[in-house]
């Protein structure tokens, strides 16, 4: 199922701020595990689990995706544009785009020929106002199709390389969307009292302000906040976290201490792999809304190991997803068996 539902919903766009455009393809996947879906006015979706007692907990991954988005048409019917979200320029060159205009253009990046680039200019970093999109058109034809402010992403087909590992645009955080999925399927077959928010927020790649408005509308006991984290490659730390092992459970004071012993413990008694991250201020991730809205929510943060990160090549292994989802299920069941104040005192 988590495979599926990503290779579906990563090939359609969610660049942060317009990810409204499409959230209604997650009521399909999530409809038959909820029983209610409500769309808030920043773009965030909400689907709720009804349970039997009134403790609420939220779970939050963002929808959004980094993009780019056009600020000017040139001679010669190039595109100039900016990025939305954090993006490497070197990341882009020689990739195909799409861009959402009046109708969906097809163009490409390209860059100066080596042979004319000098060597003191080859050694700069590259910036994305030395990058232009290349449809083809004329400026006058460009025009009447394309203007500015529209947004355009990479054009990429998600695929599997080998065995349950996958690569695509936006697995950050579409990933954690995935394991949403897997927690709504779950706790159809062990049941659970808590009510049950699972938030797709939006705009989290501009500033956590989807998860801002959604975790002070639900109000909620607990947040579980699900995203990625970088995933290890021969040039990354070794401590990095590994790539089908597990999520990793993030130590730091930004998170609950009880609520985070106590999925480790649960992952613990039921041999679901997890790993550490250590994070001692700010993870990046919406925890920084939600753990200080309102009068406070405690809260956990579980990552996805993601390799590439903030490219068109994002890289997962899709076990991690069932690991996560799974674990966090049975997490909830316990906590719904649980005395809850003295799971929250400090």
């Amino acid at each position: 199922m988590p495979k599926d539902f990503l290779f579906e919903i990563c090939s359609e766009q969610f660049v942060a701020g317009f990810e409204h455009v499409n959230g209604s393809k997650l009521k399909k996947y999530f409809e038959p595990y909820t029983d209610s879906l409500e769309e808030d006015k920043l773009g965030s979706h909400i689907f709720k689990s009804n349970g039997t007692n009134d403790t609420k907990i939220m779970l939050a991954a963002h929808i959004d995706e980094i993009g780019l988005m056009v600020t000017g048409i040139l001679d010669g019917g190039f595109l100039s544009f900016t990025s939305v979200g954090g993006i490497n320029a070197a990341s882009l060159v020689a990739q195909d785009v799409t861009v959402y205009g009046k109708e969906n253009l097809f163009g490409v990046i390209g860059i100066k020929p080596p042979h004319l680039t000098e060597k003191e200019e080859r050694e700069k970093p590259l910036k994305l106002k030395d990058l232009f999109i290349d449809t083809g058109f004329s400026k006058e034809v460009l025009e009447k199709k394309v203007s500015v402010g529209d947004i355009a992403v990479i054009k990429r087909t998600p695929v599997s390389l080998q065995g349950s590992i996958i690569s695509s645009r936006q697995l950050d955080d579409k990933a954690g969307i995935a394991v949403m999925l897997v927690v709504a399927r779950e706790l159809k077959k062990i049941s659970h009292k808590s009510n049950i928010y699972y938030a797709a927020t939006a705009q989290e790649e501009t500033g956590y302000r989807g998860s801002t408005t959604a975790s002070y509308k639900i109000n909620p006991d607990i947040g579980i906040v699900l995203d990625v984290g970088f995933g290890l490659t021969p040039e990354m730390p070794p401590e990095t976290a590994l790539l089908g092992k597990g999520p990793a459970v993030a130590i730091g004071g930004r998170f609950n201490p009880k609520l985070t012993k106590k999925f480790i413990d649960v992952c613990k008694q039921y041999n679901y792999n997890f790993q550490y991250e250590a994070s001692p201020g700010a993870s990046g991730t919406d925890t920084e809304a939600l753990q200080i809205n309102r009068e406070g929510i405690p809260c956990i943060l579980l990552s996805i190991p993601l390799r590439y990160m903030h490219t068109s090549v994002e890289t997962i292994d899709v076990k991690d997803i069932e690991t996560t989802g799974k674990a966090i299920a049975r997490f909830i069941n316990e906590i719904d068996n649980t005395d809850l104040e003295e799971i929250l005192c400090f």
